[in-house]
């Protein structure tokens, strides 16, 4: 799994479209792209779309709210059509088991086989990189894992500079553990669609720290992505 395209949850046109990029993964965020006014029909609209449209040989997610913020219902809701994986905010040790709980739920209630529907954490913040290892071995159906270096600088309370050494360490530290348990490290999207040169750049530092894929903000990105992480 190299790449993962990011789209707006709440975007019909976007939803049609999101797999002719050739990203091997498209996730439908309901967490950052919807509106607080939004959530319920876009909980809906992605239930509808899961469970009718053809994705082909892309893998199916959805990025929640953080479970304390609508997450619990977003995959109650969109769930019911079978994405094969919930990309979790704000993740730590102590909220794994409890999404774990929420996604035996919706197996249970739907007849999915258990254990069929993954968890991605999405690693960003101090803590959370400091006890990745604890977060890694919280819960059995963890199938990723994901670096925000954005929030995880936010967190740290310093300004991102864009300088890739300012993050070093915690990417380091995210891809190790994520090696040591035999889980596929992702880093952080690049939010500035004019700028290849840093994205590549940022992309390559990535690779070369031991991340196995990238998210990609945007369909145009999905191509270098897949060539550098080959």
């Amino acid at each position: 799994m190299k790449s993962i395209l990011l789209i707006n949850g709440n975007d019909p046109k976007a939803l049609l479209n999101s797999t002719l990029y050739g990203a091997d993964a498209v996730a439908y965020d309901l967490h950052e792209a919807v509106d607080a006014a939004d959530k319920d029909a876009a909980r809906l609209l992605l239930q509808e779309a899961l469970a009718f449209f053809d994705f082909g040989d892309s893998g199916v997610f959805v990025r929640v709210n953080p479970l304390s913020e609508g997450g619990v219902e977003d995959i109650a809701v969109a769930g019911k059509g079978k994405p094969q994986a919930f990309i979790l905010p704000r993740a730590d040790a102590k909220s794994l088991p409890k999404a774990d709980a929420a996604v035996a739920a919706l197996e249970a209630e739907n007849g999915f086989a258990p254990g069929s529907v993954k968890l991605i954490p999405t690693v960003e913040s101090v803590a959370a990189v400091e006890n990745v290892s604890a977060l890694l071995a919280s819960c059995p159906r963890i199938a990723a894992v994901v670096f925000n270096a954005r929030n995880f600088l936010k967190d740290l309370g310093v300004a991102d500079t864009g300088d890739a050494m300012q993050i070093l360490h915690p990417r380091s530290k995210v891809a190790l553990a994520c090696r040591a348990a035999g889980v596929p490290a992702i880093d952080r999207p690049w939010y500035d669609a004019k700028d290849r040169a840093g994205f590549e750049a940022d992309a390559r530092n990535a690779r070369a720290l031991g991340f196995t894929g990238k998210l990609a903000a945007n369909g145009g990105q999905v191509p270098l992505i897949n060539e550098i992480f080959a």
